[in-house]
C-alpha cells in the first residue's frame, strides 16, 4: 500500500430521510456507479445465508437501484451515499465525499478534538488518505474494491469511503 496524497473529506447526514429523499440524494450526488447492501437486522433471515446480502452491481446499467434490506451504499469516485435503515422504515444517510457539498437537511459531522495549546475542544475537518495501490480484496473471485480512508485527529481510520470496484 503507498500512499497517494493526503487532504480533506467531508461526511454529511441526515438523520431521517424517507424512501424517495434516499433516491434523490443518490441520484444527486453518485448518479451512476456501485451499489450494494442486504439484510443485518430487520430483514435479517437466518437461514436465507449468503442470500441476506445483496452483490455489488453497477447501477443503473446492470440493475435497478435496491432500497430493499436494513442498509445499503451507492458510490462512484465522486462520493459514496451509505445508509441504514431505521425502526419506523425511514433511512439514517451519510453522504461521504472530498469535496465540499450543499446538502439539503443535513448535517456536516465534523471530528472533534482536544487543542492542547487552547486548552478547548475543537471541529476539525476529516483528513483523508488516498492510496494508489491498495484495495478490499473480496473472495469469490469478485473485483477488488478502491477506496479512501477517513481520518481520526490521531490517525485512526473511522471511514472507509468506497471509490471504485
Amino acid at each position: 500500500m503507498s500512499e497517494e496524497q493526503q487532504s480533506y473529506g467531508y461526511i454529511y447526514r441526515i438523520a431521517r430521510a424517507d424512501a424517495t429523499q434516499l433516491q434523490l440524494l443518490i441520484l444527486t450526488y453518485v448518479g451512476a456507479g456501485w451499489t450494494f447492501g442486504g439484510a443485518a437486522q430487520w430483514d435479517f433471515d437466518s437461514k436465507r445465508g449468503r442470500e441476506n446480502l445483496r452483490p455489488i452491481n453497477m447501477f443503473p446499467n446492470e440493475g435497478a437501484l435496491n432500497l430493499q434490506g436494513d442498509f445499503g451504499h451507492a458510490f462512484n469516485r465522486d462520493a459514496e451515499v451509505r445508509w441504514k435503515r431505521r425502526d419506523n422504515g425511514d433511512y439514517d444517510v451519510l453522504v461521504l465525499s472530498e469535496h465540499p457539498r450543499a446538502v439539503e437537511g443535513a448535517t456536516l459531522l465534523c471530528v472533534r478534538w482536544w487543542n492542547p495549546k487552547t486548552r478547548e475542544w475543537e471541529d476539525k475537518d476529516w483528513e483523508i488518505r488516498r492510496y494508489k495501490n491498495a484495495a478490499i480484496v473480496q473472495t469469490d473471485n469478485r473485483s477488488a474494491l478502491g477506496y479512501i480512508d477517513y481520518l481520526a485527529p490521531n490517525g485512526a481510520v473511522q471511514f472507509q469511503r468506497l471509490v471504485e470496484v
